[in-house]
């Protein structure tokens, strides 16, 4: 970050004694009137973003969240309304679905209709799989700063670790994971700083960096509130892992994966998850449960 500092400029008053009376008077400088700095540009009404969502076994679901006070608020489940729930006074909001969730892939997304009018759409979706089997329910926030398992995979919040690995369209890597709040967390790969953050009030944090060229050894240090030094955690990092496995055919499990982040990176849609689990479901007993070192065929989707 760049901090720019403003030179304050003192005028000093020259004090003269003696003047000779045949000495001109100096004319008294015109006053100057100084620019009125330009007013701040106008900020709208933020779009609706998650907080909370959390989804059982049974498919029982809350979600939280907040939008412009008095905004109305609608919950999509695959681009059809699930429910509307207005925002109080100050922006916060909570929406549990009349029926629970059904068994399968649900793209949870928010819009707001503003008391003045206007809708807002999230920049966020909550990507969710409720199994079959009863099994842990995989929910996975995703917005413009990467991907968030929130439950089923990953690491709990309030623990230092790299929860997951995203990329956006202008060549950044995003790295996200947990750690306690308010720690300051520092991301190096190998000897590399690929940037600091602190842990938000809810224990998680990100980072985005241009994405490396090369492989190498991903290492999450971390400093809590109060001074305390967390053990640090190391993932390997291996950026062409993705890009070359569609066209081999197949992807190698690394700590971090999980199916719908494979699907979003190679498909472009996370929800598509469903494609690697079926061509390998002999190996893959819970799609919440998948391990390192697991070769998965990558299946071509029709059209």
């Amino acid at each position: 970050m760049l901090r720019i500092a403003a030179a304050v400029l003192i005028l000093l008053g020259l004090v003269v004694v003696g003047w000779q009376l045949r000495r001109p008077q100096a004319p008294a400088p015109t006053p100057t009137t100084a620019a009125a700095p330009a007013p701040a540009a106008p900020t709208g009404p933020a779009a609706p973003s998650f907080d909370v969502v959390r989804v059982d076994q049974q498919g029982n679901t809350v979600i939280a969240g907040r939008a412009a006070p008095g905004a109305a608020i609608t919950i999509l489940d695959n681009g059809k309304p699930l429910g509307t729930v207005t925002a109080d006074h100050q922006g916060a909001f909570v929406f549990l679905p009349a029926s629970p969730l059904a068994v399968g892939s649900h793209d949870i997304t928010l819009s707001a209709v503003l008391p003045n009018g206007p809708t807002l759409t999230s920049t966020q979706s909550a990507e969710v799989s409720v199994p079959a089997n009863g099994g842990q329910v995989l929910t996975v926030l995703s917005g413009p700063n990467g991907s968030q398992v929130l439950s089923g995979q990953g690491p709990a919040a309030g623990a230092l670790a790299l929860g997951a690995v995203d990329y956006d369209t202008k060549g950044h890597a995003i790295f996200a994971g947990t750690a306690p709040a308010g720690a300051t967390v520092s991301l190096h790969l190998g000897n590399t700083l690929l940037g600091t953050a602190k842990a938000d009030e809810s224990g998680h944090w990100h980072i985005a960096a241009p994405t490396p060229a090369a492989p190498g050894m991903l290492v999450v240090t971390g400093e809590t509130a109060s001074g305390s030094i967390l053990p640090p955690v190391t993932q390997p990092f291996a950026p062409e892992a993705l890009a070359q496995a569609f066209a081999n055919g197949q992807v190698i499990i690394v700590p971090g994966d999980n199916l719908w982040l494979i699907a979003r990176h190679i498909y472009g849609n996370g929800l598509m998850y469903t494609l690697i689990y079926t061509a390998n479901s002999s190996q893959i007993h819970d799609p919440n449960l998948i391990f390192p070192g697991q070769t998965f065929v990558l299946p071509k989707p029709k059209g």
